[in-house]
């Protein structure tokens, strides 16, 4: 067949146009595809662009904002930020050793730094609080001691103004006292002119005394003294006077010296000074009385008491009735007593007087006891034993005799049977027993012996050498 060239150049030349559109589409393709990817290359660079300029950006406003931190003034190059970093490590932080050094590095040290300091202050502020609230409790303790010293000195002050009135009562006391005290020494003054006087007086009194009481009345030192040897004379004037005239009333005879005569021929020591007391009953039953005398200072218990007739104001000793023992004294003018001895034929009764020559109402007798005292005949001397039994009857045993002597007893001199030994030591006794009945006689004082004695007292020998004093029927 034959081919026809045009048909044959259409053919080539629509071959060629396939092909060149061909090319031209890969042309067209590789063109736009690599405009296609320059463009995405593009958007992606300037994406990329954008990015680091964003970034940048970022990195501007945090270099900034890190600027603005760390007070670097804006603007300023990084090598002088560096240049500042490292001169305020070197200035400020001398103590930041971190490598490499860094902001983050400086600000983790600063950070422990930081708790350290945190640390301290928080133990700082512990113990501020401790203190405060130590503050707060010695404040608290503070007040109450003030609290308490006001209590106390208002306790001072009103102690203080207590003891202001006390002192103000006693010095009123004290002024009154004062006054007291004078007016006593006024008084005191009064008498004791007084008692000058009474002194006086009483020295003028030693001339109107007997001769052998003027010389005692010299020896004595003092106006008591005096005054005593002047009661004695009295004393024994006035006995002498009512035995006279008790006598003198008995014979009713007018002759001068006849009367004389009998008050010579009297005896003296045979009759009781005067009665003590009176018995005021009598109890058969319990073999006992109540007497009544005018005091009962001096009496003591187990003291004997003479019973007499109540016709006669002194009796004669020999008159008695019987004795009694004082058990207990029931008042200061009454006292118990049992009946140690009577008789039936002449019985004790109420109103009967009794007496004892140791004893006077309201006063302990003096009794001076002299010479050698033997008891029981065994040779020894029984001087303190006899002294004991004269205090237990209500006396008082003195060792010189006096004008306030009552009475003297003479024990006499050893017995054959003493010793040589006690009669070497008798000698001394013996001038003291001399000068003891000398004595006596001068101060009209009388002298019995120990059997007298004893018989006044209402005891035997045999009682008291079997050393057991008789009692009372009532009492044993």
């Amino acid at each position: 067949m034959a081919t026809n060239p045009t048909v044959y150049r259409l053919s080539i030349a629509l071959i060629v146009f396939v092909l060149l559109t061909f090319v031209l589409t890969f042309a067209t393709y590789f063109m736009f595809k690599q405009r296609m990817d320059e463009q995405v290359r593009a958007q992606a660079a300037e994406k990329a662009a954008s990015d680091k300029e964003a970034e940048l950006r970022a990195a501007t406003e945090d270099l900034e904002k890190f600027r603005q931190v760390i007070g670097e003034p804006e603007g300023t190059a990084g090598q002088i930020t560096e240049d500042n970093f490292n001169k305020l490590l070197s200035d400020e932080f001398a103590g930041f050793n971190e490598e490499p050094k860094s902001y983050l590095k400086l600000v983790e040290w600063l950070r422990g730094q930081v708790r350290v300091k945190d640390e301290s202050v928080q133990a700082a502020v512990g113990k501020t609080k401790e203190a405060e609230a130590a503050a707060a409790k010695s404040s608290e303790q503070a007040a109450e001691i003030e609290k308490k010293s006001a209590a106390e000195v208002q306790a001072a002050k009103q102690q203080q103004d207590d003891a202001k009135k006390a002192f103000d009562a006693q010095w009123a006391g004290h002024e009154a006292e004062q006054k007291k005290l004078l007016d006593g020494k006024q008084t005191a003054e009064q008498k004791s002119n007084r008692l000058e006087m009474l002194i006086s007086r009483i020295a003028d009194g030693g001339q109107y005394l007997s001769s052998a009481r003027q010389k005692d009345f010299k020896s004595r030192d003092t106006a008591e003294d005096q005054l005593g040897v002047i009661y004695a004379e009295l004393r024994d004037r006035a006995k002498a006077i009512d035995e006279q005239n008790r006598i003198l009333a008995g014979l009713r005879v007018a002759d001068r010296e006849l009367q004389q005569k009998v008050l010579a021929a009297t005896p003296k020591d045979d009759r009781v000074d005067g009665l003590d007391g009176r018995i005021l009953s009598v109890d058969e039953t319990t073999r006992s009385v109540l007497v009544s005398c005018s005091s009962t200072r001096g009496i003591r218990t187990g003291m004997v008491l003479h019973v007499f007739p109540p016709d006669d104001s002194r009796p004669q000793i020999g008159d008695r009735k019987g004795t009694v023992e004082v058990t207990e004294i029931e008042g200061p003018s009454l006292v118990r007593a049992a009946i140690r001895r009577d008789s039936i034929r002449t019985p004790i009764l109420a109103g009967d007087g009794v007496a004892t020559s140791l004893w006077a109402a309201g006063a302990a007798p003096e009794v001076v006891i002299v010479g050698y005292v033997n008891l029981d005949d065994s040779g020894a001397a029984d001087n303190k034993r006899l002294a004991e039994i004269v205090e237990r009857a209500g006396a008082r045993v003195a060792q010189s005799v006096s004008t306030t002597t009552a009475l003297v007893v003479d024990g006499g001199k050893p017995s054959p049977q003493a010793g040589e030994r006690e009669v070497e030591a008798f000698a001394e006794e013996a001038r003291r027993q001399r000068r003891s009945v000398e004595a006596a006689k001068q101060f009209g004082v009388r002298v019995v012996g120990i059997d007298a004695l004893l018989d006044m007292l209402g005891l035997t020998r045999e009682s008291i050498t079997a050393n057991s004093l008789p009692r009372a029927a009532g009492l044993r």
